[in-house]
């Protein structure tokens, strides 16, 4: 099923740039986040180690910023419609799909940012804080469940992910337009 260009509507280009960028830190994070965890648990320390975390740290929380950003541009903007060959259950299915993914990129960052804050590990790239976050006390048992939401989070934004990728794919063997929108 082929749909002509004049029909597909693209999303703003800052909206695009805000969903590349978004895409390329949360690919990043999934195995930043398993080495880092695994180098952890094993009681491997040192300055790989630090760096891995620092860095999950300071890219996570710059998604949280541009989730901000980008939901903001989601409001004030909108969103170009789906073509019309698109069938309804499809456009339902990747609605449900977008707003879990929204969901869960606020929100894991949310959870991780509690949890250095709890800890407290607020140390990231060359040595700058995050700031704690407000109303979360110092506690690690806190911190130890925080860190456990966030990693249940994590590998549920990770499957998610996959599924959005795969529509992605199916949508250019498919040259419907629907991946042009983003692209």
């Amino acid at each position: 099923m082929s749909t002509s260009s004049s029909q597909v509507k693209k999303y703003p280009v800052g909206w695009r740039i805000v969903h590349w960028l978004v895409a390329v830190m949360v690919l990043t994070l999934i195995p930043v986040g398993l080495w880092m965890t695994a180098r952890g648990e094993a009681d491997v320390w040192g300055e790989l180690t630090n760096t891995l975390y620092s860095s999950h740290k300071a890219i996570g929380f710059t998604v949280l910023l541009l989730m901000i950003v980008r939901i903001a541009m989601k409001i004030r903007l909108g969103k170009p419609p789906y073509p019309d060959t698109l069938p309804r259950k499809l456009q339902l299915a990747a609605n449900g799909l977008h707003h879990l993914l929204y969901l869960l990129l606020v929100l894991t960052p949310l959870f991780g940012w509690a949890g250095v804050t709890a800890y407290p590990a607020l140390v990231t790239l060359g040595g700058y804080d995050l700031p704690a976050m407000p109303f979360v006390p110092e506690n690690r048992e806190l911190a130890e469940r925080l860190f456990a939401i966030h990693g249940a989070f994590a590998i549920t934004l990770g499957v998610l992910v996959l599924g959005h990728i795969g529509a992605a794919v199916r949508h250019m063997l498919r040259k419907d337009g629907i991946a042009r929108r983003m692209l």
